[in-house]
């Protein structure tokens, strides 16, 4: 696809093989818990905006484990909020010869930060535009010492959309994806019920839950949290399924579970989150 013009992360140096070969399978089946009848995280998360920088895989990926520690722990904490300029940086660190200019980073390199590094707490490095001048040190040791505590146990390859809303509904973790991305994804009205894949750059975005609009085979629309421009939308099993067979797409579910399984959330169970 030589036609692209990419904004963001370049989709065509993602290393989709190395995300698969440390990926942590999931063993169970959906006959193994109770799906709730929605899992809607719009009340418990907040909606951020990235502006005029690269920076969707900071977003995407700090919305996904503030979701997680949300599992963990019942309820989303201002304590728990995490600086997405940090994981932005430090993902293009991990991204050979990105640090230094706004070109995004690779999912590849987001994932070694959140399982190696981990996520820094946002009062320590607030996110702010435009890209730093100073980005090559901005990040200090101190910081990733800080850092460290607020790790993922596991990360998952997600390749249709049975494996997502499976990972969704059994309270495992979060989904954190990087796409193909024009204006066809802009969903006006809230729902994305197609898109086109023909030109686009990359862009990240977080999965997180599931609505109870259903389409005609009795899928779930899946809930994504966007932080560039729009902000919820519901995607259409129909748009996942076609994200999954392009090649440019990556989808994985992130855990602090190192073993991935079910677990009974309470508040998934009786009520939207929140």
């Amino acid at each position: 696809m030589s036609d692209l013009e990419f904004t963001g992360y370049d989709p065509t140096i993602e290393n989709r093989d190395a995300i698969r070969a440390t990926s942590t399978e999931i063993a169970f089946t959906m006959r193994d818990f109770a799906a709730p009848e929605e899992v809607d995280p719009r009340k418990l998360m907040r909606h951020d905006k990235q502006g005029n920088m690269g920076s969707c895989q900071g977003f995407s990926l700090t919305n996904a484990c503030e979701y997680v520690w949300a599992l963990v722990h019942g309820q989303f904490s201002v304590e728990r909020q995490l600086s997405q300029l940090f994981a932005y940086l430090e993902s293009q660190r991990q991204s050979q010869g990105l640090l230094g200019r706004d070109a995004g980073s690779t999912i590849e390199a987001g994932l070694k930060v959140a399982t190696s590094i981990g996520m820094l707490p946002e009062k320590d490095l607030p996110y702010s535009t435009p890209y730093p001048n100073n980005a090559r040190t901005l990040i200090t040791d101190d910081m990733r010492m800080k850092a460290f505590p607020y790790r993922i146990g596991s990360h998952t390859w997600l390749d249709s959309y049975d494996a997502i809303f499976r990972y969704l509904a059994s309270g495992v973790g979060a989904v954190h994806t990087g796409t193909l991305w024009n204006d066809s994804f802009y969903a006006r009205n809230g729902v994305l019920e197609s898109v086109s894949l023909g030109r686009g750059g990359g862009h990240a975005t977080a999965w997180l839950g599931y609505s109870k609009r259903k389409d005609s085979k009795g899928r779930n629309y899946i809930w994504r949290l966007n932080s560039h421009n729009d902000s919820w939308t519901e995607i259409a099993p129909s748009v996942i399924d076609q994200l999954c067979r392009h090649e440019y797409t990556s989808i994985v579910g992130v855990s602090d579970l190192s073993t991935p399984g079910p677990r009974k959330v309470s508040w998934m169970q009786s009520r939207p989150l929140g």
